[in-house]
């Protein structure tokens, strides 16, 4: 997860072929950090009420694109857009959703070629800065994309502005076009894993609700290769800008499921793309880059 710019400051990003061996603080000391391999023989079984997401179907109000210099970010604005249910405890407000690739979690040990965070506040608080220093005040949504022969029109209306502000980091763009959280989203959205984390850049406050669904959205593998097109603050292309896994120490891992959804013993998670999957280990390394 990307934090917000006064959250970066001093702070020298480094995310081009390697993360740096210590960011100091919490980074390093921490117990609840993020990301983690999502080990289905780690997880217990638990069963939450459906999500519910408001305006998640209405296009994102004045859209705009930022190269933040270690990831492409959109804003919204809107505080009308939110979640709740799922087993957050309370309402929270879209701030932003970013980009990873390749995925930051792993499912038992499989690296995805892409992952999205929607980033969000509980509205208890003023603004995602206030709710980072609350245990819990944050809750991130992770999307995985899986390699598909098909590319991803939704993921195209990103790309489309991105390739203006690629080389220019801190340059913002209006979208070319329309965008939805909810089209960036798998159809299944009622099992997932969820644990308690933290974000995944300096200063990794530990004040994130984790949700990333077991169903993951097809992405081209051309796509995934503009992502990488990206430059950084040095002038040097994005490779991969994910955070190395870090350990789950004495955490609770959830594999969750809708209330009523299923009564059978705990299913294995669906694996539909594992071949794929397969093939974005090749191309990208699990902790380290191939270039």
């Amino acid at each position: 997860m990307a934090p917000t710019r006064s959250m970066l400051a001093g702070t020298k990003w480094q995310r081009h072929c390697q993360e740096p061996e210590s960011w100091g603080g919490q980074c390093d000391n921490g117990r609840r950090q993020s990301p983690i391999d999502l080990a289905q023989a780690a997880a217990v079984r638990g069963e939450f009420a459906p999500f519910f997401f408001s305006n998640y179907k209405l296009p994102i109000k004045q859209a705009k694109l930022t190269n933040t210099g270690h990831s492409v970010q959109i804003a919204n604005r809107d505080p009308a857009v939110t979640i709740q249910g799922g087993g957050l405890g309370g309402r929270f407000v879209l701030d932003q959703m970013h980009f990873h690739w390749g995925s930051e979690h792993t499912i038992d040990s499989a690296r995805y070629g892409l992952e999205l965070h929607l980033v969000h506040h509980d509205t208890r608080y003023a603004s995602l800065e206030e709710a980072a220093a609350a245990r819990n005040g944050v809750a991130v949504l992770g999307v995985l994309f899986h390699v598909s022969a098909q590319p991803n029109m939704h993921i195209d209306v990103i790309l489309d502005t991105a390739a203006d502000i690629r080389n220019e980091p801190g340059k913002e763009a209006l979208l070319k076009g329309k965008l939805a959280p909810h089209y960036l989203m798998p159809a299944n959205r009622s099992t997932y894993y969820r644990y308690e984390g933290s974000l995944t850049t300096p200063a990794c406050a530990e004040s994130v609700i984790w949700t990333v669904f077991t169903d993951s959205v097809g992405v081209s593998l051309e796509q995934i290769e503009q992502f990488k097109a990206i430059h950084d603050q040095n002038g040097r292309e994005l490779l991969n800008n994910f955070r190395s896994l870090q350990p789950l120490n004495a955490r609770a891992l959830v594999y969750a499921t809708e209330w009523d959804r299923q009564e059978n013993s705990f299913a294995e998670v669906p694996r539909l793309h594992a071949l794929l999957i397969g093939l974005v280990g090749l191309l990208i390394a699990t902790s380290k880059c191939l270039y």
